[in-house]
């Protein structure tokens, strides 16, 4: 297995684990819309086995690899050449882990830190709610981050295969229904809190008890907070700097592909012709945003094979699932991996600029479309 699919992979699996995670503590909070003792009780369900002895380390697991492969993406990447949704997942994955840093050491640090801390939704909510409003704030946009960045992952991944006719239905109103309910089941328990600590004198003398206990290791906590910022902030810099000294490397080559119809276009070294179709407005279909999973982008390469960069597993593997099982014709290849290195390159593009996901879910029905020429629309 190479290290392209490897990485995929990783990254892949690391972001169910922490969207079941996320999807679990939403579940949660959303019970909230019936009672505060329901949330309770539903907590050693959805909750309690990620603080187990194995779910505890595979969640940490799971955060440090899509954190580590995050990054190590962003240093790979050849260009800027991103759609809408790409720009919007990029952002929110790298605000993701500064956003959650605060609610991480409160809620799993807290305890062990202070051996008595009651981390209790009464306790948590109370703290929310009544005491430090300006966070309950922060974590509900902490949520609508996390499951943004989530549920567009989760998204793009799905609806290329063939199962997202069957679960589509589903898993869409799913999307918007959690994040909603869970935002509604917090503001209800919430409720249900402050009517506690104004009625109750026992419970808001132990929930001021246990915040003691937090302001007196805050240094501590805020220690490890500026530690982990600031090892985040040096390898984001570490992977933007590995980006722009391979792009500066790479424009001292210009490299120029010519394509069906006349159209050419320029670019530098290294950069795949997908790529340089994009930065030179040139019309070429990618449902997958360039990730090697739809087949979209395919072309036959009618010149300069030996000017492209070898087909990797992943675009094997794209290329014997898009062919049906038959044998994959000479000189196809995915137009995101083929990377342009020499001169003499000419490529025909084998599906049409407006293909959309149906083509990769169902590649046997744009079959007519690889037999001609993806020509340029009209003017």
């Amino acid at each position: 297995m190479q290290a392209a699919t490897v990485v995929r992979n990783a990254r892949l699996i690391s972001g169910l684990v922490l969207m079941a995670f996320v999807t679990g503590h939403l579940a949660n909070l959303s019970i909230g819309i019936h009672s505060l003792e329901a949330m309770e009780a539903w907590r050693a369900q959805l909750m309690d086995p990620w603080r187990s002895g194995v779910g505890q380390p595979l969640l940490l697991a799971a955060v440090c690899i899509h954190v580590a492969f995050g990054l190590y993406a962003i240093s790979a990447r050849r260009s800027m050449t991103l759609s809408r949704a790409d720009v919007v997942q990029l952002v929110l994955g790298l605000l993701t882990p500064p956003l959650l840093l605060n609610h991480v050491v409160v809620t799993y640090m807290a305890d062990q830190v202070t051996p008595d801390f009651d981390s209790a939704y009464g306790m948590l909510l109370a703290i929310y709610w009544k005491f430090s409003p300006g966070y309950a704030f922060q974590q509900l946009f902490v949520v609508v981050i996390v499951w943004i960045h989530a549920a567009l992952g989760l998204y793009s991944w799905l609806v290329l295969k063939p199962v997202w006719r069957r679960v589509g239905g589903f898993v869409l109103p799913a999307l918007f229904a959690v994040p909603i309910l869970a935002l509604i089941g917090f503001a209800e328990a919430g409720k249900e809190v402050l009517a506690k600590l104004a009625s109750d004198p026992a419970w808001q003398a132990h929930i001021t008890d246990n915040i003691t206990s937090i302001v007196k290791v805050t240094s501590k906590m805020d220690a490890l907070q500026a530690q982990i910022l600031l090892t985040y902030g040096a390898l984001l810099l570490l992977a933007a700097g590995v980006f722009a000294a391979r792009m500066l490397r790479d424009r001292l080559t210009p490299v120029r592909i010519v394509y069906d119809g006349g159209a050419c276009a320029q670019g530098r070294r290294g950069l795949s012709v997908l790529e340089l179709s994009i930065l030179n407005d040139v019309p070429h279909a990618h449902v997958c945003s360039g990730r090697g999973r739809c087949g979209t982008c395919r072309v036959q390469v009618d010149a300069g094979a030996q000017a492209l960069s070898p087909a990797n597993d992943i675009e094997q593997a794209t290329l014997a699932r898009v062919s049906e099982g038959k044998p994959v014709a000479a000189g196809v290849r995915l137009a995101c991996q083929a990377r342009v290195l020499g001169a003499g390159v000419e490529v025909t593009r084998l599906l049409p600029a407006y293909a959309d996901a149906s083509a990769a879910r169902l590649p046997q029905d744009w079959l007519a479309d690889d037999a001609a020429p993806a020509r340029d629309p009209a003017p």
